[in-house]
């Protein structure tokens, strides 16, 4: 991006930020309050109700393993919902201002992101408070995984707001296929209580190599590298490529839909 770019970009994650976080008590305070209130329900139902045992969670117990996959996937699954809508939400904007119209959905993922992880590192000293020992080393590895995350985001961002200024009902089906998602994830279980056959096609589900690798690292200190920490960022990355050229290639229609 040139330096106009830039501006237009800082100024839209600032925009994005005040209004749906900063200058919103109600908005911030939910910020934090949503995931461990989620958190909370799905603690109490699976451990108290189920009394879930969870193999691979070994000492830790079940609500860190939890935790430490359930708030980026919660990063990540508004990231995407937001910024779906953004360029429909911003129809005014692209028809009085010349700029690049794919900052819309990038500055608002990256808005969202920067406020979910700042409360992602707060939930990690509250479990290091509590008594979970967090491995801080493995922020080395963490932090360039939740990177690719929020790049995973930023492609299928730049795919459905583009995708919405043609076909207005993404904006009803994104979200069951979000929650469809989530449960096919290995947040709330662990791959190792599958069976195997199951446990295998669980592995084509790039959100697996995301919240695997962040327990890995912080949970368990496993620095351990496979052929899977190269193969799912280069994928993400061609997704990410992928995803612009596709924004590109219909964004010059868009004044024409909105």
């Amino acid at each position: 991006m040139n330096l106009l770019s830039n501006n237009v970009f800082r100024q839209l994650v600032s925009r994005a930020i005040r209004r749906d976080y900063l200058e919103n008590l109600t908005g911030f305070a939910w910020l934090i309050l949503q995931p461990l209130l989620l958190l909370a329900v799905y603690a109490f139902v699976f451990t108290t109700i189920f009394k879930a045992r969870i193999p691979d969670a070994g000492e830790v117990g079940f609500v860190p393993f939890l935790a430490i996959a359930f708030w980026p996937w919660t990063a990540f699954s508004e990231a995407v919902l937001r910024a779906s809508g953004s360029v429909t939400s911003n129809a005014a904007l692209i028809g009085k201002v010349a700029f690049p119209t794919e900052l819309l959905p990038l500055s608002t993922v990256t808005a969202t992101f920067l406020m979910h992880l700042a409360g992602y590192f707060a939930v990690l000293l509250l479990l290091q408070l509590l008594g979970t020992p967090i491995h801080w080393l493995g922020l080395l590895g963490a932090v360039p995984v939740l990177l690719l995350l929020c790049l995973l985001a930023c492609a299928l961002a730049l795919f459905t707001s583009a995708l919405q200024v043609f076909l207005r009902d993404v904006a009803q089906i994104l979200p069951p296929l979000m929650t469809f998602w989530f449960f096919t994830t290995p947040i709330l279980y662990s791959t190792s209580l599958l069976p195997p056959s199951w446990a295998a096609v669980m592995q084509f589900n790039p959100m697996t190599w995301y919240v695997t690798r962040l327990r890995g690292f912080l949970l368990f200190g496993d620095y351990r590298l496979g052929a899977m920490d190269l193969v799912v960022p280069v994928l993400t990355l061609l997704l990410f490529w992928l995803s612009l050229r596709f924004f590109r290639r219909f964004s010059a229609h868009f004044e024409d839909f909105l």
